[in-house]
């Protein structure tokens, strides 16, 4: 079993309800897609794919990162999630597990980040999730054997398909955090108040 952790960032959408793309955005003097980076480092996660789609990153990024392009961005999330984890198999191996970030998180609290790593090196043939009370949220990490299921999905199935499965359902973890942000949507441009200053 994988003890190896990467990480796929998801930052290929146009983000119509925001108006603007959000992996460019800025809080705290940094794109919203370089903070994820950053979780990604907190985690110890590495290698880390961004797979861009609707804006080019290029600027954003240092060049130890690898970006993938999705041009198929606009049919939803399901082909960016795949085009990272094909780059991640395609760089490192079939025996990685996947942190999957979302770039409409930057305020997740880097003990989120340090709890899922930990609860991953633990059993790294679990699911883990984040749990705030009753409710799971992002970010997840699947686990090096779950890849190959997330890549055989074809629309409309979603990860969620997956996941609810009876025999993969039986391996989701998840790990108590006190941090809104795990639950936290930033889609409109009303929503970016919620962000500490």
């Amino acid at each position: 079993m994988s003890s190896r952790l990467a990480a796929v960032v998801l930052a290929a959408g146009a983000s119509s309800r925001m108006g603007r793309p959000k992996a460019l955005l800025r809080w705290r003097g940094r794109p919203f897609v370089v903070h994820a980076l950053g979780q990604a480092e907190v985690a110890g996660a590495s290698p880390v794919v961004v797979v861009e789609g609707a804006v080019p990153l290029a600027g954003e990024l240092p060049a130890s990162v690898t970006r993938v392009h999705n041009a198929a961005w606009a049919e939803g999330p399901l082909g960016s999630l795949q085009a990272g984890l094909r780059a991640l198999a395609e760089r490192e191996g079939p025996a990685v597990a996947a942190l999957v970030l979302t770039v409409d998180r930057p305020h997740l609290d880097p003990s989120t980040l340090r709890a899922l790593a930990h609860a991953f090196a633990r059993a790294p043939e679990a699911i883990w999730q984040p749990r705030l009370g009753s409710r799971r949220g992002h970010p997840i990490v699947y686990p090096a054997e779950l890849v190959p299921m997330l890549l055989a999905l074809r629309p409309p199935q979603t990860p969620r398909d997956l996941l609810a499965r009876p025999e993969i359902a039986a391996c989701r973890q998840q790990v108590e955090v006190d941090d809104p942000a795990v639950l936290d949507n930033l889609d409109r441009p009303e929503d970016l108040r919620r962000l500490p200053p």
